[in-house]
């Protein structure tokens, strides 16, 4: 029976592609799994944070951690964004300034995550400006340690010490205290961050007293300090801030950096796994003056070590107690560039910044000039990208690789505006809706294509 429309017009009936669209539209609007389905299928983290930017609850979805870890596992490691380079920390901590950053952004022909870097707040000026702070020696926040797209930041040293976990995409920041027990209530607390799923983290502090560590971590969901076991150690320690590496965070020991130092005394490293909670100290099985950073390695056990020793890259692995070299690779046989490079600036020192998802993330500096080169070589394929760093300004300080988070930013629509993730205007009105249009479209389509091979599945499971 047809139904009358007012007027005496007659409703036309929907032919069955429209149909069908409505009803896939219904179902994705409807079925967070569907859509769970749909947005794990998409190209890019910079096409998620689009769609998640849609609505509320695409937001929710999208943020999921185990759809996350599941986008991860099919999109490879996340998206380099930058390198943040600073000056050597200061000797002393007293009417002193803390040293500066450069922010090697890196191209990317992706418009969404060049405009995310472009407008990343890297240099703090967004928030020292909504933050300020008066009364230290050392009157700024410094930067402290880096993981997975946050920032952990301080300000103060000796009494108090305010502590900031900073995205410099979202622009937001929680805020503490350093713990409040005796043995933190001096110089000489190292921190390191610790990103966990979702929007968690952790930070682990640790503090050298003559043959001792003392920890404690603060847990962002309870927002409370738990005291860590203490563990016996060797002192000196000439510490700078602790780094993530997977389930490990790691302190160096940089015996290389004591100026009167014994140059047979051995490089250590502390390690503590975030996991089972434990501390485990390593003397490195090279000389103190190579280069190295710890990795979490589960082909090869786990906690592997990575140094460069001249242009070559070796890699450390324990088996049968024992240190061994699992691979090495030479630089300069491998690729003609870096031979080039040697030759003609001089460039002979290899810094080891981080190993992630496979990736080796490196400086190839001189000693007689400011510039270097920052590289990425994947440690399988040894495919290897190279990226100059032109600065006058000798940068040889702490430095690491930034990532773009996995977890889409929930921004405010101030915010969103501000750093433009999308590469255009997601302002009032028909910009908006016509993003949003967008979105849903790609979702039907997705949608729809999921289905079928649903239903092609099902065939096949009769058959």
């Amino acid at each position: 029976m047809e139904t009358l429309e007012a007027g005496g017009g007659r409703k036309k009936p929907k032919n069955g592609a429209a149909a069908a669209a409505t009803s896939v539209e219904v179902e994705v609007t409807s079925n967070d799994d569907l859509l769970r389905e749909i947005l794990v299928r998409f190209p890019d983290t910079a096409s998620l944070v689009r769609a998640a930017l849609a609505c509320k609850r695409w937001r929710r979805v999208a943020s999921d951690p185990s759809l996350l870890r599941r986008f991860h596992s099919i999109h490879g490691p996340p998206p380099l964004l930058a390198f943040i380079m600073s000056e050597a920390p200061p000797r002393v901590y007293y009417d002193c300034e803390g040293p500066n950053r450069l922010v090697l952004r890196i191209p990317s022909r992706n418009p969404h995550l060049a405009a995310a870097a472009a407008a990343a707040d890297f240099r703090l000026k967004d928030f020292t400006a909504k933050n300020p702070r008066s009364g230290s020696l050392m009157d700024e926040w410094l930067l402290r340690s880096y993981d997975d797209g946050l920032l952990l930041l301080s300000y103060g040293l000796i009494d108090h010490e305010d502590l900031a976990v900073y995205d410099p995409i979202a622009r937001t920041a929680d805020f503490f205290h350093r713990p409040d027990v005796t043995a933190f209530k001096f110089i000489g607390v190292h921190y390191a961050l610790v990103v966990d799923d979702g929007a968690a983290f952790r930070v682990f502090a640790v503090r050298f007293l003559i043959d001792r560590i003392m920890g404690a971590v603060f847990d962002s969901r309870t927002g409370e300090w738990a005291a860590l076991p203490t563990l016996s150690a060797p002192y000196p320690w000439n510490m700078r801030g602790g780094m993530r590496a997977g389930r490990f965070a790691y302190w160096q020991s940089n015996t290389n950096l004591r100026a009167a130092g014994n140059s047979n005394e051995a490089e250590h490293t502390l390690v503590f796994d975030t996991i089972a909670m434990e501390w485990t100290l390593i003397q490195v099985p090279f000389p103190a003056k190579e280069s190295y950073c710890v990795a979490d390695m589960a082909e090869h056990g786990g906690l592997c070590l990575v140094a460069s020793k001249e242009q070559t890259v070796q890699l450390w692995v324990r088996e049968n107690n024992r240190w061994m070299i699992k691979k090495e690779a030479s630089l300069l046989k491998e690729f003609e560039l870096l031979k080039k490079l040697h030759h003609d600036e001089r460039m002979k020192r290899v810094r080891i910044l981080a190993v992630r998802d496979g990736y080796i993330y490196m400086e190839f500096w001189s000693i007689r000039k400011p510039n270097s080169y920052l590289l990425v070589l994947n440690w399988e394929t040894m495919e290897l990208s190279v990226h100059a760093n032109r600065k006058t300004g000798k940068y040889r300080g702490p430095a690491f690789p930034f990532f773009m988070k996995w977890a889409p930013p929930l921004l405010s629509p101030a915010e969103v505006q501000a750093l433009d993730l999308q590469g255009l205007q997601l302002q009032q009105g028909e910009d908006k809706e016509k993003k949003i249009k967008e979105s849903v479209t790609q979702l039907i389509k997705l949608a729809t294509v999921f289905a079928k091979k649903l239903k092609e599945g099902q065939k096949m499971l009769e058959l």
